[in-house]
């Protein structure tokens, strides 16, 4: 085969390499151009993992209270209830000793007294039950409920309890067994608070609903040269032996 002129050689040449070049090009513009893409789906990505999260964030802010627990109304009862001083510190005293035997319970009933419809009082009886994270009222302690309710002119308008481990917000089980319109008071050992409870009826489902408690007898803040201590006046007046539930 004949090669021809050298200049035809030099042609030929610089069309190969000059094709070359151009498919360098094309393939290096080819890899830019999926560079570009990729780049632009990884910020779609970006963005909308980022609007996702804000979505997140967002519905956790704005989450109901107790959405995980349907039977726990966020409303509050317009009602408010009083309890003394001494009275929340047996409570919180006796549901410290119970959690440390076996997180058992104390329980008992709510006395209101006809004259003072806010204040309430905690009549403390034995826990009939053998078993932990529970309380149960026998039939004699509810008798002795009853008759101590009749000598003070009081009446039975709830029941009260303390929750080892856990919150004290009332469980499903807490309400089903209460009746409707009584009040349920529950302190917690590990967050040290005590929280009163209404069950109420909606839409034919009992719920429980949290009703205002004010302590009274709190020690005020920074000493008082013209009043005494609430706290202390109200801690010299209580007389063990007629305390609740003795």
């Amino acid at each position: 085969m004949e090669r021809g002129p050298v200049t035809g050689i030099q042609i030929g040449g610089t069309r190969k390499i000059t094709f070359r070049l151009t498919t360098r090009k094309t393939v290096r513009t080819a890899e830019l151009l999926n560079t570009n893409n990729h780049l632009h789906n990884l910020r779609f990505c970006s963005t909308g993992l980022v609007l996702a999260c804000a979505f997140v964030v967002s519905a956790c802010q704005h989450r109901p209270p107790y959405a995980d627990r349907p039977y726990l109304d966020p409303q509050w009862v317009t009602s408010s209830y009083q309890l003394s001083l001494p009275e929340n510190l047996r409570l919180k005293r006796e549901a410290r000793a119970a959690a440390a035997e076996g997180n058992r319970e104390v329980c008992g009933a709510i006395l209101q007294h006809a004259d003072n419809s806010r204040s309430l009082e905690l009549f403390f009886v034995e826990n009939a039950s053998n078993r932990s994270h529970s309380y149960e009222l026998s039939p004699r302690s509810v008798q002795r409920v009853r008759k101590a309710a009749d000598n003070r002119d009081s009446k039975i308008i709830g029941s009260f309890h303390s929750h080892p481990s856990s919150d004290a917000a009332p469980s499903k089980s807490d309400i089903t067994h209460a009746g409707v319109l009584s009040l349920l008071l529950i302190h917690s050992v590990p967050s040290d608070r005590t929280r009163l409870w209404q069950i109420v009826l909606r839409d034919g489902t009992k719920k429980a609903r949290e009703v205002q408690l004010e302590v009274i007898g709190r020690r005020l803040r920074g000493p008082s040269p013209l009043n005494p201590s609430p706290r202390r006046s109200s801690l010299l007046s209580v007389d063990p032996e007629t305390s609740s539930g003795q």
